[in-house]
């Protein structure tokens, strides 16, 4: 509560392991569901489900002044972000390393004692990373980590998306998707779900790209930086939506009609 970080279970997880290691024990590896099954024990905490496999552990009655770390609004000064860009833009190849994940990032700079951050909260420090990321550009991601924006893999999609080019050559030998194909394609995995399913993880639909349809989904080629931007472009807003579901991005199709056999458009695509 202190933190202003609302204690979701992984997050319960992180902190165990960071309090033990800081007495000098040997670092806790608490299974999640056994950390969960001693919350529910606990009368003085309640468990709430959080949406998918998440669930936080709060204590009736206390306020919950919670930050939401997904937010897009931006309450910070314009002086706070013109101090972290400066910040940012001055660390060595060694120190603008940061961990890929935005407690952990948070985390950092709070040990690293950065003027920038002094007398906020973990919560608020890390609803600055996600929108040094999000929105700022001030920071992005490269193989995991979390490091200046301008070494980062985030600016070289920017590019990509700028000159509608793909990103890499991982689908090299497939065809790129066009606007037809993706939606064609969307139409067909959303009639193909499982009546039991609510919803696709956004992490699953560039695989169902190349293993049933045999394309290279590319949001870089089609303008877009980022997957979750490219399905929500108006040429698609009819087929889904994407939320936040637990700690991930997920499809929501707004309709669904009868299941087919699947199908394969490098079937009708001529060889170059």
């Amino acid at each position: 509560y202190r933190d202003e970080l609302r204690p979701y279970g992984r997050i319960l997880r992180k902190r165990l392991s960071e309090l033990s290691e800081e007495g000098g024990n040997e670092v806790a590896d608490i299974a999640i569901d056994d950390l969960r099954a001693a919350c529910e024990a606990c009368p003085v905490l309640a468990v709430n489900l959080e949406g998918g496999a998440d669930w936080s552990a709060l204590i009736p009655g206390r306020p919950a002044g919670f930050v939401d770390v997904y937010s897009a609004t931006d309450p910070y000064a314009e002086e706070l972000w013109a101090a972290a860009a400066e910040y940012f833009a001055g660390l060595n190849r060694t120190d603008m390393v940061l961990p890929g994940g935005r407690y952990a990032c948070a985390k950092v700079l709070l040990e690293r004692e950065v003027p920038f951050v002094s007398g906020l909260s973990l919560g608020q420090i890390s609803h600055i990373v996600q929108l040094a990321i999000s929105q700022r550009k001030l920071l992005g991601y490269s193989n995991g980590t979390i490091v200046p924006y301008e070494h980062s893999q985030s600016k070289v999609k920017d590019s990509c998306a700028h000159l509608n080019k793909p990103c890499n050559s991982g689908g090299r030998g497939k065809s790129i998707a066009t606007w037809e194909m993706v939606r064609e394609c969307l139409q067909e995995i959303i009639r193909n779900m499982n009546p039991a399913d609510e919803f696709i993880p956004l992490s699953n639909v560039k695989r169902f790209f190349r293993g049933r349809f045999a394309v290279e989904l590319s949001e870089t080629a089609l303008g877009y930086a980022k997957l979750s931007e490219l399905v929500q472009d108006p040429r698609l807003k009819d087929l889904c939506e994407v939320r936040l579901h637990g700690h991930g991005y997920v499809l929501f199709p707004l309709r669904r009609a009868a299941r087919r056999s699947t199908i394969c458009l490098a079937d009708s695509i001529a060889p170059p």
